[in-house]
C-alpha cells in the first residue's frame, strides 16, 4: 500500500482519453517527465500555450525549442485542441494508466477523519476486488465539510458514504415528492 499526495483529486475524461494516447505513443518515461518538469518550473508557459491571442505557429515553434522530440507532437495536438491548461492533469491520468497496467489503482479517499489502518486495509480490500488489482495507491485529502464520513474515488466512479452526501439524497427524495 502506497499514499501519495496528489493535486488531482480526480481526472477528467478527456484527460484520460490524452493519457491514454500519451501511453500508446510509448514516449519514453524520461521525456515525459522532463516534460511534467518544465510545466511545473513554468506555469507561465501553460498561460502562453492557452492564450488564443498566440497563432498556433508560434506555439508549435516554442514547444519546439523546449520539448524533446518525441513528445512535441503530441504537446502541439494538446494545444491545438485547447487542452494545454489541463497538461498536469493529463499527466496525472498518464501515471495512473501506467500503474493500472501494472495493477496498481489510484483511489482519491476525501475525509473528515483520517481512516484507521483496519479500515483502510478494508477499503483496499474492496478496491482490490472490484477492480482486480494488486495494490492501492492512496491519495489522501481532508475535507471537514463532508460533516462525516468519507468519499471515494476509483477509475472514474464515486462511491459516497459522507454525512454531507447523504443530506443531499435526502434533500432530492424530499423535495421530488
Amino acid at each position: 500500500m502506497k499514499t501519495a499526495k496528489s493535486r488531482e483529486a480526480y481526472c477528467s475524461m478527456a484527460s484520460i482519453r490524452y493519457a491514454k494516447v500519451l501511453f500508446d505513443l510509448e514516449v519514453s518515461e524520461e521525456a515525459i517527465m522532463a516534460a511534467e518538469q518544465i510545466f511545473e518550473e513554468s506555469p507561465e508557459l501553460v498561460q502562453v500555450l492557452q492564450n488564443p491571442v498566440v497563432t498556433l505557429e508560434k506555439k508549435h515553434k516554442l514547444i519546439d525549442r523546449i520539448f524533446d522530440p518525441s513528445i512535441r507532437n503530441f504537446l502541439k495536438v494538446v494545444t491545438d485542441h485547447g487542452k494545454a491548461g489541463d497538461i498536469s492533469e493529463i499527466f496525472a491520468a498518464y501515471r495512473q494508466k501506467k500503474n493500472e497496467m501494472s495493477g496498481i489503482v489510484t483511489a482519491h479517499l476525501v475525509y473528515v477523519t483520517a481512516p484507521t489502518d483496519g479500515q483502510k486495509k478494508e477499503m483496499e480490500k474492496f478496491i482490490c476486488d472490484k477492480f482486480h488489482a494488486r495494490s492501492v495507491e492512496w491519495n489522501m485529502e481532508k475535507r471537514p465539510e463532508l460533516i462525516g464520513g468519507f468519499l471515494l474515488h476509483v477509475n472514474g466512479r464515486e462511491y459516497d458514504y459522507s454525512i454531507q452526501g447523504r443530506l443531499k439524497r435526502l434533500e432530492q427524495k424530499l423535495t421530488w415528492r
